[in-house]
């Protein structure tokens, strides 16, 4: 047998079958989750983030030893990552191609007369309405903005603006307030509770507004701000928000963004947002609405949370599950795009890179006798390997359980849709996080649930990434029990020293926590606890983490009051635990490696 065919055999027609396999098993459970079942999960996750995730689950069970057989030597010894990489990318690309086709190609058109006709318990992803109205009287706003960028560099601002859809104008008419200035609502002759109401148009015989001054006298200081006199018939029984069988049967999203930079200062970005809201309002004006060729009823998604957010929170009822589509002004058969042909051109291009990959470098002929008597058992062995390699880092334990909890709590906030790169503010202050008013008020508990919430996917890797490498010296030096104890302690002072220093913002992250970790380990590194050769190269990492995030706080945007409450407590708990700690010897032989000298409670 050739070198080639050997190449081919036991590297390349591997590649082949796991990238087959698991683009076919992958797009087979994104049409039984999301087309067949119309599952609530994200779309995003589900079609860009699991397809780059998930293919290094079967590159580095059974690709890498495969890699294995190739001569890669390098100066830094990167190459065999970048081969895994390569290898990697070249099945995630077509596969986020395929769920693309996916998603669009398996929808179904439904043709309807007019919203009346339509069905929200049959329904399909898209819709073409023969006569239809967007009532632009009546929208349904939500404002919110986003704050992305490694460093937070940038601030994007968006109007998500719903609006009902009706078979023709005037088929419904609504009365609403300014929620500051709320006049009392009379209907029949009788006061309500009712902050704003639908019925239709032909059942009302009258209706108009009475000044505060009459108002008063006629209904007394609840009518302080005016009364708003109704008189109707067939009018159902009152209490609600809005009466339910005049609700909007769907509504039509439409998103105005503009992204600025986040490091302007305050009355500058509030200029640009003041800007930003008049040139929307301009737009939404002057836009016509009903130009659409039809309907795409969109999956769950970060625009989709607005909208439901801005109909929810102006009809004053979160139990709500409205329909929401986006319109689409181009051919129904143009929906695909250029999904299909790019399905096979990235997984030809990603197997031709491979395959040149694998010619190139010398093939270790010790490497393929193992290899080639069981390939099996050598997939099973490193799947062995990997798990033999967690265990071992027992010493690491609190560690990885608090890894843990802060990505589960951020994979369940993902799952119920709530986003994925970053989250609303309002979402996460639902979930815990750290605010002033909510906080003194009674919630003293988000002192520490805010330490396990992260605004974003970047958030969440890079507190995560510094958390990794002061365990690696802080844990085993400490022992379980304090490591843990120090952790949480500093995270609730850091969230104290954040709501004290800032009244009005939302405040979440585990980086207060971490920093006081830094500063445990730099009281630590001070004492007689680490050996005199270990003192300089712990304090320089620990005071290069502290200086560099501390500097990249005065840019703005960045908690700082937590960074700054974390490290004193975490230096004066250092120096507390200095006391209970033995010293550490100072004639031990050198080691190539730090070694510190473990607690009790290791």
């Amino acid at each position: 047998m050739t070198n080639f065919d050997t190449r081919i055999r036991l590297i390349y027609a591997p590649f082949l079958i796991v990238a087959f396999l698991f683009i076919s098993i992958y797009s087979f459970l994104d049409w039984l989750l999301l087309a067949t079942l119309d599952m609530p999960i994200n779309e995003e996750l589900v079609h860009l983030w699991l397809p780059l995730a998930l293919p290094w689950v079967p590159v580095l069970i059974w690709l890498r030893p495969r890699i294995k057989l190739l001569s890669l030597n390098d100066k830094k010894g990167n190459l065999p990552f970048l081969y895994m990489f390569v290898v990697a990318m070249a099945i995630a690309v077509p596969t986020i191609f395929v769920q693309n086709f996916i998603g669009t190609a398996a929808g179904k058109l439904t043709v309807l007369d007019n919203i009346g006709q339509f069905d929200a318990k049959h329904l399909t992803k898209y819709y073409e309405f023969k006569t239809h109205h967007i009532d632009k009287n009546n929208i349904a706003i939500h404002r919110r903005n986003i704050v992305s960028g490694k460093n937070n560099e940038y601030l994007t601002y968006y109007i998500d603006i719903a609006c009902p859809i009706l078979s023709k104008p005037d088929s419904l008419v609504s009365f609403k307030f300014n929620d500051r200035k709320i006049p009392l609502l009379v209907v029949n002759g009788k006061v309500t509770d009712l902050v704003q109401f639908r019925i239709k148009r032909k059942d009302i015989i009258s209706s108009n507004y009475v000044k505060s001054a009459e108002a008063i006298q006629l209904y007394g200081d609840s009518a302080k701000n005016g009364a708003f006199v109704v008189t109707a018939k067939n009018i159902p029984g009152q209490g609600a928000a809005y009466f339910v069988d005049n609700m909007p049967k769907a509504w039509l999203g439409f998103e105005f963004e503009r992204q600025v930079s986040n490091n302007l200062s305050a009355d500058a970005k509030d200029q640009e947002y003041r800007s930003f809201s008049a040139q929307s309002n301009s737009e939404f004006k002057t836009k016509n609405f009903d130009d659409f060729i039809y309907l795409d009823h969109i999956g769950v998604n970060d625009r989709r949370n607005a909208y439901t957010k801005a109909i929810t929170g102006t009809l004053k009822d979160n139990t709500l599950k409205p329909v929401i589509f986006e319109a689409v002004n181009a051919p129904f058969e143009a929906r695909n795009g250029n999904s299909l042909p790019w399905m096979f051109k990235s997984f030809g291009i990603g197997a031709a890179v491979w395959l040149l990959m694998i010619i190139i470098p010398r093939l270790k002929e010790n490497e393929i006798e193992k290899l080639q008597p069981n390939p099996l058992r050598s997939n099973l062995d490193a799947v062995y390997t990997f798990f033999n390699v967690f265990k071992a880092q027992s010493k690491y334990q609190v560690t990885v359980i608090i890894v843990s909890l802060n990505l589960a709590v951020f994979l369940a906030m993902v799952f119920a849709g709530l986003g994925f790169i970053n989250f609303e503010s309002s979402d996460l202050l639902a979930w815990g996080a750290n605010y002033r008013p909510s906080t003194t008020s009674g919630d003293w508990w988000r002192l520490l649930t805010c330490v396990f919430l992260h605004a974003g996917l970047m958030h969440l890797l890079l507190n995560m990434y510094g958390l990794w490498f002061v365990s690696i010296f802080l844990e085993p030096m400490l022992g379980k029990a304090k490591y843990a104890m120090a952790y949480l302690l500093c995270g609730v002072v850091a969230s104290a020293a954040s709501i004290w220093w800032h009244p009005n913002t939302v405040s979440i992250g585990a980086s207060g926590a971490i920093f006081g970790l830094y500063g445990v380990l730099t009281a630590l590194a001070i004492t007689s606890k680490v050996k005199l050769k270990q003192k300089k190269p712990l304090l320089l990492f620990s005071l290069f983490f502290i200086v560099i995030n501390l500097v990249m706080g005065l840019r703005g945007n960045i908690d700082n009051a937590a960074h700054i409450g974390g490290l004193i407590s975490g230096l004066l708990l250092g120096f507390v635990l200095n006391f209970t700690m033995p010293d550490a010897a100072a004639d031990e032989e050198e080691n190539d490696t730090l070694d510190y000298t473990p607690t009790s409670e290791q």
